[in-house]
């Protein structure tokens, strides 16, 4: 299943036993099926049914089996953090199978207008109350199958992922040129440096959602609820705001230091002082940044593995334009490490 992705989501005999599952399920909790199941979205390495019932549509999300783990996960997440996270009506573990009913309105339709960012300023500091409770339970997300990208181990995934020639994209259009190559090569005391430093601070290493944009919350009578935990990892918190930093920067053509951008962190980061002082919270989140290509990049590489090389080529850009992004940041600040 890992490599068949989009062509799996579309075979007549998939979508027949994903319905008879959805059937089953929906019967057993006394559900009624009242239209024919519609497929919204494929991806390579997902896909998502809509589902009209009786009490409203119910949407099936199927992922690739390296990241089946996001079922499980979203179903413990919605047992303990019910105020912020969807329903789940059923999942088949094995499968990554997840069943929820509708969420919501979806951010993005909400942001029109570059002052909607301030919903962001009200669910950052749920999200970080959620990080900072889920410390508490890295075995058992682990034991879920949730990746361990814990600062300990990225140098040795950089190092990896520089022997994989294809995924780099070396010396083809949109990938890595050999002089980018070997500064990466160059750069892996530093990386080694950067991650040491930013674990000398006291902030615990925690879930990490991986591509929190405004397509992945939904708002619901004035709540948030946090969607998509396929992307996600156990990791540093204060890279979560990579993803969030880029969506907005895109959608209202943001620049690096907008006001904006600094009002989101300074919310955000109020949520940690009981870790640290203010000022070394600014330190540990500059740190981050500076890392958080590299978190992105590990989310890209399961994805990139559920696809074949014709489709892989279409994505070429994906991990050179994050190493660029991740020199960048490093080049301007080597003299402060």
């Amino acid at each position: 299943m890992a490599h068949l992705g989009g062509l799996l989501w579309t075979q007549q005999s998939w979508l027949a036993q994903a319905s008879s599952w959805i059937d089953r399920e929906l019967h057993q909790q006394g559900i009624k099926r009242i239209g024919s199941i519609k497929q919204l979205r494929v991806r390579h390495w997902s896909t998502i049914l809509q589902v009209p019932t009786s009490i409203g549509s119910i949407y099936f999300k199927a992922v690739v089996s390296d990241l089946a783990y996001e079922a499980a996960l979203t179903q413990v997440l919605s047992h303990r953090y019910p105020h912020c996270m969807p329903q789940v009506l059923a999942i088949a573990r094995e499968q990554g199978w997840l069943l929820m009913p509708d969420g919501g309105m979806m951010l993005r339709e909400t942001l029109k207008i570059e002052d909607d960012i301030q919903h962001w300023e009200n669910l950052l500091p749920i999200y970080a109350k959620v990080q900072q409770d889920s410390a508490n339970y890295l075995n058992e997300f682990l034991e879920l199958g949730v990746p361990d990208r814990r600062l300990v181990v990225l140098p040795a995934r950089l190092q990896q992922l520089l022997t994989d020639t294809e995924t780099l994209g070396l010396n083809h259009p949109g990938g890595l040129s050999l002089l980018e190559y070997q500064c990466l090569q160059n750069k892996a005391d530093l990386l080694v440096k950067l991650c040491e430093q930013l674990a000398t601070f006291s902030i615990p290493e925690t879930l990490h959602h991986g591509d929190l944009h405004d397509g992945n919350v939904f708002v619901d009578d004035e709540r948030y609820m946090f969607f998509d935990w396929g992307d996600s990892s156990i990791a540093h918190p204060f890279f979560s705001l990579h993803s969030t930093y880029g969506s907005l920067e895109r959608r209202f053509d943001l620049g690096k230091n907008s006001l904006w951008f600094k009002q989101l962190r300074k919310c955000y980061l109020e949520e940690w002082t009981e870790y640290e002082t203010e000022e070394r919270l600014e330190e540990a989140f500059e740190l981050a940044q500076q890392l958080s290509p590299i978190l992105a990049i590990l989310r890209w590489l399961p994805v990139l593995s559920s696809m074949d090389a014709p489709n892989r080529n279409r994505y070429i850009e994906a991990v050179p334009d994050l190493l660029r992004e991740f020199l960048s940041m490093i080049q301007t600040d080597e003299d402060k490490l």
